[in-house]
Parts: structure tokens; sequence; C-alpha cells
């Protein structure tokens, strides 16, 4: 292999690997270095000003075709951004992928400096990176900026970036992180069944219901509204005691007890914000941890997209913990946690850290402080239970030692235009942040009218799987469809992410499919999606091409909707129609000689009920499955012997169609063995 030519910055361009990359860029405001991985480098930025807020011209991509982008909108999420100039891109840009007029792909990932975060907007002159520490005594420093990568594979593009950056942050990636054990169980929160009206009774009726549908959670999220707080004199509200309130006696236990007991809850997680309380922690009722009240004072590229956000919707100010005291109290706070049984905290509002940073070093010196004492404290007292929520920031993504984030705004049950844009934001984000945590794309409502929709995508985003459904508003059908009978789910093995052929669109815009893929070992799994709920049905080609990670060429393909078993190799394809606001779930099992286990078909994820399958010499199949219910496979001969735990199981084979058919009893994990030998002589 040919090494690649360093980085250059000549007087109006940057060259990577020789080509040009950017032009018309002011070479007295940048330097390069090269990255530690690939065709890269690290842009340092020189600012021509000594301010707290700097924005400096970047110039504009060479051949650019189109891009897309990850931008946040509010303080606390990212959406995603598509479009084929540099003045369309937003403020608060924190990644772009463009796609570039030869086909290659350039890769932008503004980083963390020691005191600044950095990210992307777009101007009329062409790209800007703006820098911004957060307190006006904090200056920007001569620091490096923006990550740039050249490649031809968007995907590897981007696995080989995420390790770039986060060699440079020193921090790990996703899938060097241990993951807490609620990810691979059925969950459920309490906020869209009760918001801040919750109750130990109503707890405990919600997961009675549950019991009585048949499909229990085995973790939940106790979720705002058990907090002891008040009213501060100007208005927001902030904790101001470490018991909880008087709707829980001030001692979780027994609830904590009985939902363990009565009800197979086996992790018990609680809500809390960042700074303790939306308002922050009261500095009278609780000194201990030198809070001081800060008026919120976000920077400039969040206030020109909404100009009111330092004073709504929580008030103007926030009693925050100082950078030591900060440590306190997550210890002393789950400390008294963990005496009442909690097992693990989603912690919320965490991007509120940048706007009160004044006095304390800056946006990022303070993230660091927080991050370090949350991330510390969950990992010592809760094995690392813990859900980052409101924090899709880099602070959040670089800096985190905990496995999983919350990867979109909230699931709206009452605003019907949210659905589709919910799922393409998570898709997308994922796509990059998802190298570094574990994307969660929150909770749905099983009986809302896009309840199924909700559910086909979080069967196969890889994340946790959990509701916010109100007692007894079950869709108990649809919840067995993801949930398995000890109470775990079909989790798929990475991340979930767009396929190459929606890459640079917005499918919440344009007509065309979203199409999501994930793996589960050598299986691939495809969800489409008409994010549309009203309009035309959205007609598009199914090809094993949809999921770049497929090795073989050739595959059963299973349609979960249709219930369709069909064969597809090489470049063949197979349309399928998405009508407004539906979707498709379709499998992919390599074929070998002349079978494919598809699963466990009446899941959304099928091929993740099989752990794993080896073909004997002798003219048999074994394949290890997660629990029972109805096994689907291609199988061109028929078989003599099925067993499922040695045990003979019930089986029907349609020659014609290739298609075998097991019910498998509802035991747990086991083995099924499917054998054509008799006698010694062995399947043709």
């Amino acid at each position: 292999m040919t090494p690649a030519t360093p980085p250059a910055l000549g007087e109006t361009r940057l060259l990577l690997d020789g080509r040009p990359v950017f032009t018309d860029t002011p070479g007295d405001r940048w330097r390069t270095s090269p990255a530690v991985d690939g065709v890269c480098a690290i842009l340092r930025l020189s600012p021509a000003e000594r301010a707290c807020y700097v924005e400096a011209p970047l110039g504009r991509i060479a051949g650019l075709r189109r891009f897309t982008s990850l931008q946040r909108f509010v303080p606390f999420w990212l959406r995603p951004a598509v479009g084929t100039r540099e003045d369309e891109v937003k403020p608060e840009t924190l990644w772009l992928l463009a796609r570039l007029d030869d086909g290659a792909h350039l890769l932008l990932a503004p980083l963390l400096g020691r005191s600044a975060r950095y990210s992307l907007l777009g101007s009329a002159d062409g790209l800007v990176v703006a820098a911004e520490t957060g307190d006006p005594a904090v200056v920007v420093p001569e620091e490096a900026a923006l990550f740039v990568a050249l490649g031809h594979d968007p995907y590897e593009l981007i696995e080989r970036s995420a390790r770039a950056v986060a060699a440079h942050h020193s921090a790990r990636l996703r899938r060097e992180k241990p993951l807490p054990d609620t990810v691979d169980l059925f969950g459920w929160c309490t906020w869209d069944a009760f918001y801040k009206e919750v109750s130990p009774e109503k707890v405990l009726a919600g997961l009675d219901a549950f019991a009585r549908a048949g499909v229990s959670p085995k973790w939940l999220i106790l979720d705002d509204g058990w907090q002891s707080t008040e009213p501060a004199p100007s208005g927001e509200e902030r904790l101001v005691g470490l018991r909880p309130n008087a709707r829980f006696g001030g001692d979780l236990g027994p609830l904590v007890r009985e939902a363990k007991e009565r009800f197979g809850v086996r992790r018990f997680l609680v809500w809390h914000a960042f700074a303790g309380y939306w308002g922050g922690v009261c500095p009278c009722s609780l000194p201990g941890y030198e809070s001081v009240p800060v008026a919120r004072s976000f920077g400039p590229g969040v206030l020109r997209q909404e100009p009111d956000w330092n004073v709504r919707p929580w008030g103007a100010r926030i009693a925050v913990p100082s950078a030591e005291g900060i440590a306190r109290f997550y210890a002393d706070y789950h400390d008294a946690l963990l005496t009442q049984g909690v097992d693990g905290v989603k912690v919320d509002a965490q991007a509120m850290l940048e706007a009160v940073a004044a006095g304390s070093g800056g946006r990022v010196a303070l993230h660091r402080a927080y991050r370090a004492a949350l991330d510390a404290s969950a990992a010592r007292r809760f094995e690392g239970r813990l859900i980052n929520c409101m924090g899709a920031t880099t602070e959040c993504a670089y800096l985190a030692d905990s496995a999983v984030f919350r990867s979109s705004d909230d699931f709206f049950p009452s605003k019907p235009e949210s659905h589709g844009a919910h799922l393409f934001a998570n898709a997308q984000v994922s796509l990059w942040f998802g190298e570094f945590m574990l994307p969660d794309w929150d909770m749905f409502q099983s009986a809302h009218p896009r309840g199924a929709f909700h559910a086909a995508a979080r069967a196969i985003s890889g994340g946790p799987v959990y509701v916010s459904d109100k007692p007894g508003a079950h869709d108990a059908e649809l919840l067995r469809k993801l949930v398995l009978s000890d109470g775990t789910v079909l989790r798929a093995d990475r991340p979930a992410r767009p396929s190459p052929e929606c890459l640079f669109s917005d499918p919440s815009r344009e007509r065309v499919a979203l199409k999501i893929f994930n793996m589960n070992r050598e299986c691939g799994v495809l969800g489409v999606f008409n994010l549309h709920a009203d309009g035309a049905p959205i007609a598009c080609n199914i090809t094993t091409g949809d999921i770049p990670l497929l090795q073989g060429e050739d595959y059963a393909v299973f349609f979960h909707r249709t219930r369709r078993l069909t064969r597809m190799g090489g470049a063949a394809s197979l349309q399928v129609s998405i009508e407004p606001g539906e979707w498709e779930i379709v499998s992919f099992s390599p074929i070998a000689r002349g079978f494919a286990p598809v699963g466990l078909t009446d899941k959304f994820n099928s091929t993740g009920a099989i752990l794993s399958r080896n073909r004997s010499e002798a003219g048999g199949c074994r394949i290890r499955l997660r629990d029972g219910g109805h096994f689907l496979a291609w199988c061109e001969s028929k078989p003599e012997l099925v067993t499922w735990n040695a045990q003979p199981a019930e089986h029907w084979l349609e020659a014609d169609t290739c298609r075998l058919e097991v019910s498998v009893p509802f035991s747990g994990e086991g083995d099924l063995h499917v054998q054509w030998t008799s006698f010694g002589k062995a399947n043709p």
C-alpha cells in the first residue's frame, strides 16, 4: 500500500492525500497535523482575537455534491440536516459527512479542546468553525479544533475516524465499554404514564397491569416527580433534600422491594438531573455542595436558533454545585439511593451545564468534572447502570466513560408529526455517536396508534427496549414480538444505521424510504419505513447491498409482515411498497448446503433468536435458540427428524417453497436439531 501524502495547507486550500478538500481557506488561521489513523488530519485553530466565542472561516468543500450532518437544534438534542451547499449547514453542527463529485467521502468532526468546544456552521462564503468556552474569563486558545478525514467507503471512514477522534480525546469507544445489564431486559418508564404526578400506588398499579397482560418489565425507571423539591424565590424548582418527597413517605425502599418481590423487577432505576434538579441544588437546604445560583447563558449558536433558551422553560437561574461539590453530591445521593434498593440512574438535562459554566473555568472544564464524578459514582454504586439523557453534545460523547445515551428528542404521544422525524434522528445520530456510546432510541407506548412503527424500530436498534405504557393500555401481542419468555429482548449486535441508499437523504421530508440495518452475528436485518403519516406509498428495492456488513452471496430472505420467504443472491432485488406511516422488517440468513435458519418469526428480530448454528458433516444442523416460539428455516430437502432439546418437535415442510416450520415449546434457551441422515445415509 502506498503511504498517504501528509496533509498540507497552502494559501487557499487544504490538501489530503495530495488532493484538495477545502478551497478558499485562510492559511493564517489554521495549522495542520496528521491524525493517528488513515488519510486524515487535525486542524489547529489560531484565533484572530482574544474572546470566549470565536468564529473562524474554513472555506468551501472541494467538489461537494451532498452532505448529511448532525445539528443541535435545541441545547439537548441533535437532528439530521442534509443539503448540497455550505450555506445550508446549520449552527451547532457537531458532525458532517460529505459526498464528493468523484464518489469519495469527506468527514468533519469538531473536537473538544482544553477549554473550548468546537462546532460548524455555514455561510455564503463557505464553512465556519465556531469555538466557545462558555466563560467570559476564559478565552479560546490556539489548539486542535477539527478532525478531517477522506475515504471511499463511508462506513469504513466513520469507524476509522471514530478511532482517531477517540484517541485524540483519550476516550473509549462504545465497543470498549461494558454495557449495563438493563440493555438486554424489557423495561418500563413511568414518564408518559404519569408525568410528574407519579406515586407508589400508581407504579404498583402499572406493574400489576403489565402482569395481567402477560408481559412484565424486568427493569423500570421512576422518572421525574419523586424527589424533594421546592421553588426558589426566583421561581426555579430546586432540590431541597436527598430523601424522596412526601408521596413516597421519604423512602423508596418499600416500593422497590414490592416491585422486585411481587412483580419480578430485577433493576429499579430513578431519574435525576445533572445538577440535582432542573433548578439545581438549594444552597440553603443542602449547603454541603457549594451550590451557587448562576444565570443561564447559552452561547450564540443556541440563541441564534431560539433566543429565549436562557429563560425557558425552567427559569433563568440554576443553583450549580461546584466542580468539587458535585462529586460529594453524587456520592451522598447515590449512597442514599443504594440503601433503598435502587440499582441505577437516568441523569437528565446534561447539556444545561454549558449555560452555567461562567466562573467555573468554562463549559469543557466543568463538564469534565461533572462527567468524571457521575461516571465514577454510577460505576462504583450501580455497576454502570446509567442512562445519559438530554446531553447530545460532544462533551457527553467524547468524555463519558459510561456506555448508554439517549439519542433523540422525546417520544411525544400527542404529536403525530413527530414520529417519523424521531426515527430518522435516532438512526442518523447512531451513525456517528453510536461509535462512542450505545444509542437509546427512547421509550414508546405499545397501544399508541404508531406503537408498532416504534416497536419495529426499537427491535433492530441495537439499544434498550422499554415502553411508557399507561396502566392497562397495553398491546400485549405487540410486546410479545419484542420480549422473550424470560423478560429479555432480542438486541441486535450494534447500533442500527441508515443504509447506503438513504445515507444522504432526509426520508422525513423526501419521498424516499428510510432503510436501517443491523446484524445478528452472520445474519442481517433491515427495517424499511415510510416516515410520512400521510401521502402516498413508497416503493423501493431490497438488495443485499442495503446491509453493507453482509459477507455471503446466497441468502434466505424473510419479510415479517407479509410472511414471505424467498431466496436472494448476487445483484438480485425485491420490490416492496410501504404505506404511509408503515414499515417492514426484512431478515437475511446465509444459505449453506441448502439450509438457512431464519429464527423465531413471531418476533420482530427473528434472526436475533439464533445464538449459533453448526452444520455437521454427518448431515444435520444444530441451532441454539434463545427461546421457544414459531421457528422458520429455508430447507431444500425434507428432514428425517427435528428435535428440540433431544425431544421430537412438530414440524412442516412446504417443499415447493423450501419453507420448514417448527413449533418450538417455550422453555428458555435450547437446541433445535434438524437431521437429514438415517442409517448413515447423508442428505444429498
